[in-house]
């Protein structure tokens, strides 16, 4: 009961943060058709943003904010000072928190909430090495396009993508989460990158869909991660990452190829009544506590499980 308070209280505390700056006092924008320079002009006079069902035509681009720095000689930030609240919105252009030329990378800063609730974002989405200093939410939304999460910071306030659904290409490879991380129930219909990110606090992604091919390879865990009910339809591959914390893959479905090699497990690690229908190998994986010979995994027709080569220091 204890895990469960856990689950449901902290996304709650994440969406009440993204109206912390003032009351939930909606912009009267339903059904409106708003130009992103209207946006990209309040983002200039550092004021807070709060729209819903709105349909926004143009690119809204935060590496035009009036407050930049140079980090150094080949890196411009850009700080927004805008909280961000966007509900049942389209977005038809881009959005641009980054960009890069033969001479600078110009990347984006946010100080305040960021949350986009059950939008759409129709062009490609690139948040990449962003910095969200406060929460960033960004569930139940559908990407129908590139996402680019590449080389971001979550604060220790969390960020939320769950239920949200990623048509295209996403990569959330290099990002580093301090906080809470929840991408439970998402759905990835093309390939998704998460290769050397690191998650600090307890990570869910429970109840995921990977329809093509998924990539943590080197993926640093430091706390509780949660994979249950988790369906991989193509290749998976966790090679060489670290697993600190409880880890769960219940009643997970693995197709094809699920590869967990050269990996540490320092935590109690389950995968009960996971269904394997391909091949799933912990080759050369060294396991502190758990045994995988005890994982009670269902092996379906034509499929193969390997523990070659693994180490258990502490049977439990």
């Amino acid at each position: 009961m204890k895990n469960l308070i856990f689950v449901f209280i902290i996304p709650l505390t994440l969406l009440i943060s993204c109206n912390k700056e003032e009351k939930i006092n909606f912009d009267d924008s339903r059904s409106k058709i708003i130009d992103a320079s209207e946006i990209n002009n309040k983002l200039s006079k550092e004021k807070n943003i709060i729209l819903r069902n709105a349909t926004i035509i143009g690119d809204i681009d935060f590496t035009k904010s009036k407050e930049k720095y140079l980090v150094n000689a080949n890196l411009i930030k850009h700080t927004i000072n805008s909280a961000l609240t966007f509900y049942d919105c389209t977005f038809k252009g881009k959005i641009i928190a980054h960009k890069k030329n033969n001479e600078f990378r110009i990347i984006s800063e946010f100080n305040k909430s960021v949350c986009f609730v059950n939008c759409t974002f129709q062009d490609t989405v690139d948040f990449s090495y962003s910095d969200f200093k406060d929460v960033a939410i960004f569930s139940n939304s559908m990407f129908q396009n590139l996402t680019n999460f590449e080389s971001a910071f979550f604060s220790p306030k969390g960020a939320n993508f769950s239920k949200s659904h990623f048509i295209k290409y996403a990569k959330f490879n290099i990002i580093e989460s301090s906080g809470y991380f929840n991408i439970s129930d998402a759905v990835f219909d093309d390939n998704v990158l998460f290769q050397l990110s690191e998650f600090n606090r307890s990570a869910r992604f429970a109840s995921v869909k990977f329809n093509r091919n998924a990539d943590f390879t080197k993926v640093k865990f430091f706390d509780d991660v949660f994979f249950n009910y988790s369906e991989f339809y193509r290749s998976i591959k966790f090679n060489t990452s670290v697993f600190r914390g409880r880890t769960e893959f219940l009643k997970c479905k693995f197709n094809m190829i699920s590869e967990f090699k050269n990996c540490l497990f320092f935590s109690e690690t389950k995968f009960k009544d996971a269904e394997i229908s391909g091949i799933l190998t912990f080759e050369n994986s060294i396991f502190y506590i758990s045994n995988p010979e005890n994982f009670k995994i269902k092996l379906l027709k034509e499929s193969d499980f390997t523990d070659d080569n693994t180490f258990i220091l502490l049977k439990k």
